[in-house]
């Protein structure tokens, strides 16, 4: 008697959960929420997609533990929410985010940095500061206020201390803290883009305003010092003369004051000398009728 043994093949469909990814975008320096409202009956784990071994925040029924910087509060967690709030955000935290149900990925968070974004209002002849708050491989590009000069131009790009420009730019451009531009003139006036070429992201965007100097303070520049010094002169020559002038005045008045009160006082002695003149006579009379 043979005995057969009959191998039959199970098909069991493979199912593959979809998880929805979202981007999160923060500030830089400032707390920041990745959000996963996912119920977890397990255990929960935070990771990082390039160290998934490095877990950064654990959650059971029993409580929540967490690496520095990071944060799940277990109040929310029991009720189904299971958000990563970040503490301090800076550029060394950009990157794929992924929080576990046990062994079961149930959410996944880009976490990225909004742009800074500044303004500048220079004089023409003063250096332009564009802020580089990185310098592992950034790229600056240049859009210029004026509409009909192409956009987007790629002016400079830094790797480390390396810094190489186009050649418009390579004789004014120079890396400190900030890649400075030497005089500034008003076609400079635009948006300054700094952009990460390893992550594709904008990290920094300065608008630089150029302010033009006043109509007055050209007019005043172009007059010559001899004329200034001239005018000066002939205003100080016509303010003597009014001095003088009045003094003369001041001192006739006084003269013909002078002179009317002396007349005034030889009148009334002239008078009273006559008048005691005539007294004898009309005694005589007195004494012949």
């Amino acid at each position: 008697m043979h005995l057969c043994a009959g191998v039959i093949l199970l098909l069991v469909p493979c199912v593959v959960l979809s998880v929805d990814r979202q981007k999160v975008f923060g500030n830089l320096h400032e707390s920041a929420s990745l959000p996963c409202t996912v119920q977890c009956s397990g255990e929960l784990t935070w990771t990082r997609f390039q160290k998934q071994d490095d877990v950064l925040v654990r959650c059971s029924s029993v409580s929540c533990w967490s690496r520095d910087g990071f944060i799940v509060s277990y109040e929310q967690y029991l009720k189904g929410n299971s958000s990563l709030t970040m503490l301090k955000a800076d550029y060394s935290l950009r990157g794929l985010y992924m929080a576990k149900c046990v062994s079961e990925t149930v959410c996944e968070v880009v976490f990225t940095l909004s742009p800074l974004e500044m303004t500048r209002v220079i004089a023409p002849g003063e250096p332009i500061d564009v802020l580089l708050p990185l310098t592992d491989l950034v790229e600056v590009s240049f859009t210029p206020s004026d509409a009909v000069q192409p956009s987007n131009l790629q002016i400079c790009s830094v790797d480390k201390e390396k810094i190489q420009c186009s050649p418009d730019y390579k004789e004014r451009a120079s890396l400190l803290k900030t890649l400075q531009i030497k005089d500034g003139n008003v076609s400079d006036s635009g948006n300054y883009t700094v952009q990460d070429k390893v992550n594709d992201e904008s990290i920094a965007i300065v608008t630089v305003h150029m302010r033009e100097p006043c109509p007055d303070i050209k007019q005043q520049e172009g007059v010559p010092v001899w004329v200034v010094v001239l005018i000066l002169m002939l205003l100080l020559v016509v303010v003597s003369v009014l001095v003088v002038g009045y003094v003369m005045h001041v001192r006739l008045r006084r003269e013909v004051q002078q002179l009317r009160e002396n007349a005034e006082n030889s009148r009334l002695a002239l008078l009273q000398q006559n008048g005691n003149g005539n007294h004898p006579g009309e005694e005589s009379n007195l004494k012949n009728p």
